[in-house]
């Protein structure tokens, strides 16, 4: 079994990278000792698979116009089935370079200026700025959280999906911050409504090759053709294999009538591609680089248990358990801050660019999200500054 490395921290301080750069941009030059732990990419070094793949392509290939092949498909294919069970069709498919691109696009094909949508808040923000920017109302069927666990309100989304301008609803699968994995049931439940009322369902699935010991993802079109012609499914590699700077997304729409209706509404802005490097790097990730996501979980599970060891310890601060994702929900609230106070104190006295609870949604505050996809020892350095500044407040 291949031996990978998750410990070496790579120095992307005054990189590209937009999780680094960020602690410049809102804070000021001369702030290098601040930990980054916001946006959702990882600090490990890409698979080796996909890097001799990507260096073999770099050498030889040439850069013109691409189209998705049978290998890619196959790759696809073989991936969805052996860790999801879904025999996906490659007809069912459409590219994209990523999956926000591609969720404005079905808003685009199902919705129109003025009608609503359905999130759950707390929810990852660019949800919020599709709606708005494709002329959407909001209608947020809040999730509930009680004894550390968020669930949610049937009874509020059947009478939200009833309103007669209510035509889409975005599904976060698993839910980006709060780390549900979405059970069989309660998925149907969700999919009855919708297919009651009418109601497009929007399942952005770029979480679900990461799920904890006791859970499992369940891709919503594996629930039967009934609810898999009645939803657009937004996988990729990018958040599983950290490719999100190669830009490659497969949405995955079993209705025919349905995905046309998307291809239409990508080719009236001139389309959706996926780069060259995009289509080499997520064929090698899907027929290779299954072993170094499998070990990668084990890096995560240790990461999650030290988050849990410190929030256990730590007075004021609980940990909201996840099921899924490389993310963690932390509830600060019994730190008695507002929103500004608690993000000035995690950057300006605990040296710590998180991502704030309340971009999620006014239902956020109070709470911050942590990126576990990185070195342990990083983790723990941030983790012990969070300690010190709470203990000399």
């Amino acid at each position: 079994m291949a031996v990978y490395d998750f410990d070496t921290l790579v120095d992307r301080r005054h990189t590209s990278s937009e999780k680094w750069h960020l602690i410049e941009q809102d804070m000021g030059p001369g702030n290098d000792d601040v930990i980054a732990l916001s946006v959702a990419d990882m600090e490990f070094k890409p698979a080796p698979e996909i890097v001799d793949a990507l260096v073999e392509a770099a050498k030889t290939d040439i850069f013109g116009y691409d189209y998705a092949t049978d290998g890619y498909f196959d790759a696809l294919v073989g991936w969805m089935e052996r860790r999801h069970g879904l025999a996906v069709d490659p007809a069912w498919v459409s590219l994209s370079d990523g999956v926000m691109p591609a969720v404005n696009t079905a808003l685009r094909a199902v919705t129109h200026p003025g009608d609503k949508v359905i999130i759950q808040r707390p929810v990852y923000y660019p949800f919020m700025r599709a709606a708005e920017n494709n002329g959407l109302t909001i209608l947020d069927n809040a999730l509930t959280l009680a004894d550390g666990r968020y669930t949610i309100d049937f009874d509020d989304l059947a009478a939200k999906a009833r309103d007669p301008r209510c035509t889409a609803m975005l599904l976060c699968n698993p839910h980006n911050p709060v780390g549900r994995v979405w059970t069989p049931e309660e998925l149907r439940r969700i999919g009855d409504i919708c297919i009651r009322e009418g109601v497009a369902l929007l399942v952005d699935e770029i979480h679900a090759d990461f799920a904890y010991p006791g859970h499992q993802v369940t891709l919503f079109s594996t629930l039967g053709e009934r609810y898999a012609r009645h939803c657009i499914e937004f996988t990729a590699p990018t958040k599983t294999f950290n490719l999100a700077g190669l830009l490659c997304s497969n949405v995955i729409i079993p209705d025919p009538e349905l995905k046309e209706r998307f291809d239409v509404a990508a080719e009236n802005i001139a389309g959706l591609t996926v780069s060259h490097f995009g289509l080499v790097a997520c064929q090698a990730a899907y027929e290779h680089a299954g072993p170094w996501l499998d070990a990668l979980m084990e890096v995560l599970e240790a990461n999650l248990a030290l988050v849990r060891d410190f929030a256990a310890r730590t007075e004021g601060i609980e940990l909201i358990e996840p099921e899924g994702t490389y993310l963690a929900w932390l509830d600060c609230r019994g730190l008695g801050m507002d929103a500004d106070a608690l993000r000035e104190f995690m950057r300006g006295k605990a040296r710590v660019y998180l991502d704030e609870g309340i971009l999620f949604g006014q239902s956020g505050a109070g709470f911050e999200r942590v990126n576990l996809a990185c070195p342990t020892a990083l983790l723990r350095r941030a983790l012990d500054q969070i300690g010190a500044a709470i203990a000399a407040r």
